[in-house]
C-alpha cells in the first residue's frame, strides 16, 4: 500500500503547473518578439516640474506643517478619549466582578 503518496504526487504536479507559467516559456517572451518589447524610445523627456517662488514656497509648507500640528491635536484628542472610555469600563467591570 503507498500509504499517503498522493500528496506528493499533487506537489509534482503542481511544480510541472509552476514551471509551465514561467514567463521564459510564454509565447510574448519568445526570442523572436523579445526585442520590440524591450525596445528603448530614444527622445524621450525629461519630466518638467512648476517652479515656485521662495516666499510661496514657505508660505506652502508653514500650511502644511499647520495642518500637521492640528490633524496630530485631533488624533492626541481622540486617542486620550478611547483611553478615558476604556479606563473607566475596565474600572466598573473590576467593581462588577467584585
Amino acid at each position: 500500500m503507498s500509504y499517503g503518496s498522493g500528496h506528493i504526487m499533487d506537489m509534482i504536479s503542481r511544480m510541472k503547473q509552476n514551471r509551465k507559467l514561467r514567463p521564459s516559456n510564454r509565447n510574448k517572451f519568445k526570442e523572436n518578439n523579445r526585442q520590440s518589447i524591450h525596445s528603448t524610445a530614444g527622445g524621450q523627456a525629461k519630466p518638467t516640474f512648476k517652479k515656485i517662488a521662495p516666499d510661496k514656497l514657505k508660505q506652502i509648507k508653514a500650511q502644511i506643517q499647520f495642518k500637521a500640528k492640528r490633524q496630530r491635536k485631533k488624533e492626541r484628542l481622540i486617542y486620550g478619549v478611547f483611553y478615558i472610555c476604556f479606563a473607566l469600563a475596565l474600572i466598573r467591570l473590576l467593581v462588577w466582578l467584585h
